[in-house]
């Protein structure tokens, strides 16, 4: 708005009243201008305040699923090495009965074998994919901070989808 307003000065001394009553409806009109603009903003602020504590729960549970499957993983590994000291015994165990001679033994021994080496191929299968899942979902998640983070015009519907995709997947 303008700081000086000059007004015209009528003949017999003062200033036209027409003329002040108008520039006093213009600045009314532009203060309510402004003052829709104003809660326009602050309704968009507020929904985008609601949508960055949504984006942040979905992070967060985002984050506890990939300590879940850290956990998964990390109990297929101690599976994986007690199969393998199980195999191990075993294995004694057949050395012992090779010099006793008896072949039931022998054949038992190799049935635990391949059932661990089954079990550890299955086992890096579900690590290998657990691996990857945890990979894929933490380069995913960066991407969605990232983007949240510069503010890069990234629609907030956009960001709350790939989340959306991402939790589902994870699922």
């Amino acid at each position: 708005m303008k700081e000086d307003v000059l007004f015209k000065k009528t003949p017999f001394g003062g200033f036209d009243r027409v003329e002040v009553i108008s520039y006093i409806h213009q600045l009314k009109s532009t203060q309510q201008k402004y003052k829709v603009l104003l809660d326009e903003k602050e309704k968009s602020n507020a929904k985008l305040t609601r949508d960055l504590e949504d984006r942040m729960l979905q992070v967060e549970q985002l984050r506890k699923d990939i300590k879940e499957n850290e956990k998964t993983v990390s109990e297929l590994q101690a599976e994986l090495a007690k199969l393998r000291d199980e195999n191990e015994q075993l294995k004694n165990k057949s050395a012992e009965a090779q010099e006793d001679g008896t072949e039931f033994v022998s054949e038992t021994v190799k049935m635990c074998d391949e059932l661990v080496e089954t079990a550890s191929e299955t086992a890096k299968k579900l690590v290998g994919a657990a691996e990857d899942k945890l990979n894929d979902t933490q380069k995913r998640i960066n991407k969605v901070i990232e983007k949240l983070e510069n503010n890069d015009k990234t629609k907030p519907e956009d960001a709350k989808k790939l989340l959306k995709k991402l939790l589902k997947e994870l699922k």
